[in-house]
């Protein structure tokens, strides 16, 4: 064997041995092992909301699985609607009831998309290589459509309540009512009228509690009557 023949072969054992590595390191850190046994489920949208292949599987909250493929087709049963077909992959231990609502989700705002798989109660589990309908999320341009069009008709109520019920006459007849309100306060702030004096006036407060002082002390007052002359 020449020395370029034992170079090259040392260098070839080199760049394979950095290659193992490599991919030992990304399965290590890898919450799911290509060497893990598990089986297949497919899930059909009608939205898929910008979920990607590798997108995590989560069942209540907790993570068992992976999309593997996403694909588009025509189904011919349903007058020929565009959907798309989800491939998941679904750790073999893990029963999912056949009544699991499947969706879309998002971590945060602006998180990854994933499949949530909200568990239901049946006693039958989905089985391997079977078809599940899941449930389309809810884009959001619709959303931005349905504030927008609230938003029309907020301003609108607001508009036919002050055209229709805050005229001229009962802006008028409200603003005197206000007035009234601001005099009665003065009023009584300052003491004048009958309320206002019970509230400021001293005098007034003191009789008021001699008299509930002596009513205590003597409650046969309040049955005295004096006798007719």
């Amino acid at each position: 064997m020449s020395r370029d023949n034992g170079l090259e072969l040392k260098v070839g054992s080199f760049v394979l041995m950095a290659a193992l590595a490599f991919t030992f390191f990304i399965i290590s850190i890898s919450d799911l092992s290509i060497f893990e046994k598990g089986r297949h489920i497919q899930v059909v949208f009608g939205f898929a909301s910008g979920l990607r292949e590798a997108a995590p599987v989560r069942l209540a909250g907790v993570e068992v699985g992976l999309v593997k493929k996403l694909q588009v087709f025509t189904d011919e049963n349903d007058g020929r609607k565009t959907k798309v077909r989800v491939s998941v992959w679904i750790k073999d231990d893990i029963a999912i009831p056949a009544d699991s609502k499947i969706t879309i989700n998002q971590l945060g705002i602006l998180g990854e998309k994933y499949l949530e798989i909200i568990p239901g109660n049946s006693m039958d589990n989905i089985k391997d290589d079977s078809v599940t309908v899941g449930q389309d999320p809810v884009p959001i341009e619709k959303i931005a459509e349905q504030v927008s069009s609230l938003m029309i008709k907020l301003q609108t109520t607001v508009d036919s309540v002050n055209t229709g019920i805050l005229t001229d006459k009962n802006k008028q007849s409200l603003q005197e009512a206000l007035a009234g309100f601001g005099a009665v306060g003065t009023d009584l702030k300052e003491g004048r009228g009958t309320l206002g004096k019970l509230l400021t006036d001293e005098s007034i407060y003191n009789n008021l509690d001699d008299l509930s002082s002596d009513l205590k002390s003597n409650p046969w007052k309040l049955l005295y009557r004096p006798k007719p002359r």
